[in-house]
Order: structure tokens, then C-alpha cells, then sequence
């Protein structure tokens, strides 16, 4: 039986610029790995991500929309839940971090705006209404 998501792991192309840009987030560094990979896991909340080193050289980068049906098969995008959308976006502004948009409430019952990591992983900021 599942008990939930431990972590969700995240191929970046350069260690260090990742870790800045989840901390601007609001994640904090935690645990280094140094193995077969190098990474580290974030956290916020109860959020963990692991963010590692890429090793491949020629690097075949998957276009992700925002319009979610006309995306590739696989994982598509983190949603981080906050509890004011339109404060967290300009936070995030001021810290120099590109948010696509502005905030917009959807009519499954919540308030959404999207931003990308600096590997281009699709990314929102959710508030349920």
C-alpha cells in the first residue's frame, strides 16, 4: 500500500542556479547527495523535491506548455500550494523571477499562475478559492 510521495525528482543542467532559484521559491537546502549523481533535496513544507545533476551532454529538451492537452506523455508540472497567489507572485517578482502572467481564477475552484525553473519545468502557484 502507498502511503504517499516521498519526493519528486528534478533532472537539472546546473546544480547550483537550481538551488538558488527553489530557494527564491521558498524551499530550503537539505540533505547533499554525492553518489553516482550529484543533487540535493528541497523542502517546503511537506514538498521535497530532489534536484540533481544531469549528466547528459547533448541534452533533448521536451516542450511543455502550459496548455496541458497538448503536451508529451510524462510528468508535466509541479503545483505548489499557497495561500495567496497574487501576494507569492509578487514576491516572487521582486526576487527576479519570471512569472508568466498574471494570477487567473479557474473554473474548477481555484487561482493559478504559471512560472518555469531554469531548466524550463512547468511550475504554478495554486490557491484554491
Amino acid at each position: 500500500m502507498l502511503k504517499g510521495i516521498d519526493n519528486v525528482g528534478v533532472a537539472v543542467t546546473d546544480l547550483n542556479r537550481s538551488i538558488d532559484f527553489y530557494e527564491k521559491l521558498g524551499f530550503v537546502r537539505g540533505q547533499d547527495y554525492e553518489a553516482d549523481v550529484r543533487g540535493c533535496s528541497m523542502t517546503c513544507g511537506s514538498a521535497v523535491l530532489f534536484l540533481f545533476q544531469t549528466k547528459q551532454t547533448k541534452l533533448q529538451g521536451v516542450k511543455r506548455e502550459p496548455t496541458l492537452a497538448q503536451n508529451p506523455p510524462g510528468l508535466d508540472h509541479i503545483s505548489f500550494l499557497v495561500e495567496d497567489v497574487n501576494r507569492r507572485r509578487a514576491g516572487l517578482k521582486a526576487k527576479g523571477i519570471v512569472v508568466l502572467g498574471e494570477p487567473a481564477d479557474q473554473d474548477w475552484g481555484a487561482r493559478l499562475v504559471g512560472l518555469k525553473d531554469p531548466d524550463g519545468t512547468n511550475l504554478y502557484l495554486l490557491q484554491y478559492l
